[in-house]
């Protein structure tokens, strides 16, 4: 899915290596399904066959399901359709320059997720155009298949890392939980948190990761009911159940803003911490210390 997946399992040989050989077998089988950057993967077939035909895939359909609705609590804020507007404007960073309004307009047309089809297990694009881009929420949804297939095979104790930006955790029992330390994206740390079992988080962020627009720079971040890149600078964390829903209120709560971070979280029952030029802002139930 275009980045490393790492795993942190207690030290018994025993078990660890029948764990990992599960972790990254899983992680395949989604790739296959999901990933943007294979174009073998059933997404890549789904968004080819855009206004044409639907493919069957019971599994797909099921990542589109929870997306479909996430969309819709989100108000959009989060849309797996996003993706005519993601690559209209890589393809303007690497021409140097911003893409016509006419060919943003055109992109913006094509994305609406209520456009995406789900009949018994197959699933379609309504409209020619169309493109499906999970980058804000594969990754969760994979984690929770893999935590769901270590639970199934007996493993009591992991640590799942996808890209550093979705985590994932499994115990330990009887003892204390997974420290994470926050970084802060302007610099150091915002502190610590531990992650519980059944416990997994996201963070998003318009600091890192950067479009090259001539001597302009514009966040790889867009929103997908206006097709332009966001403005503000700022890093959501969200802490909750799934990893899935984790990593699209992640994406959605940076393009809301911080005014509507408390009732995102609300709506999909975690907890927060949002970072920008202001300071620290956590919802009253996300764990973050100081460290030292």
């Amino acid at each position: 899915m275009g980045t490393l997946l790492a795993v942190s399992l207690p030290a018994n040989l025993d078990t660890a290596s029948g764990y990992v050989r599960a972790v990254f077998e899983t992680a395949s089988a989604w790739e296959q399904a999901m990933s943007r950057h294979r174009p073998d993967s059933t997404l890549s077939r789904v968004n080819a066959r855009a206004g044409r035909a639907a493919v069957r895939s019971a599994d797909l359909a099921n990542v589109l399901r929870i997306a479909r609705e996430l969309s819709r609590v989100t108000d959009g804020a989060f849309d797996p359709t996003v993706a005519p507007v993601l690559d209209l404007w890589r393809r303007a960073a690497r021409a140097g320059r911003r893409p016509a309004p006419r060919r943003a307009r055109a992109a913006l047309s094509r994305v609406d997720w209520r456009g995406i089809g789900i009949d018994r297990g197959r699933v379609s694009l309504r409209r020619h155009g169309m493109a499906l881009d999970l980058g804000a929420i594969g990754k969760g949804f994979a984690l929770d298949r893999i935590t769901a297939r270590l639970r199934s095979d007996g493993c009591r104790a992991a640590l799942l890392n996808f890209g550093e930006s979705s985590l994932a955790a499994i115990g330990p029992q009887q003892a204390e939980p997974w420290e994470v330390v926050l970084r802060h994206p302007l610099g150091g740390f915002a502190g610590g948190f531990r992650l519980r079992d059944r416990q997994a988080c996201s963070t998003s962020g318009t600091f890192g990761q950067t479009l090259q627009l001539g001597s302009h720079f514009v966040s790889h971040v867009v929103d997908p009911r206006t097709g332009r890149p966001l403005r503000n600078r700022a890093q959501a964390t969200v802490l909750g159940s799934s990893a899935a829903v984790a990593e699209a209120a992640s994406t959605a709560m940076l393009v809301l803003g911080r005014e509507r971070m408390h009732d995102i979280a609300d709506r999909l029952g975690l907890d927060a911490c949002w970072i920008d030029a202001s300071g620290i802002h956590t919802t009253p139930g996300f764990p973050l210390r100081r460290l030292g």
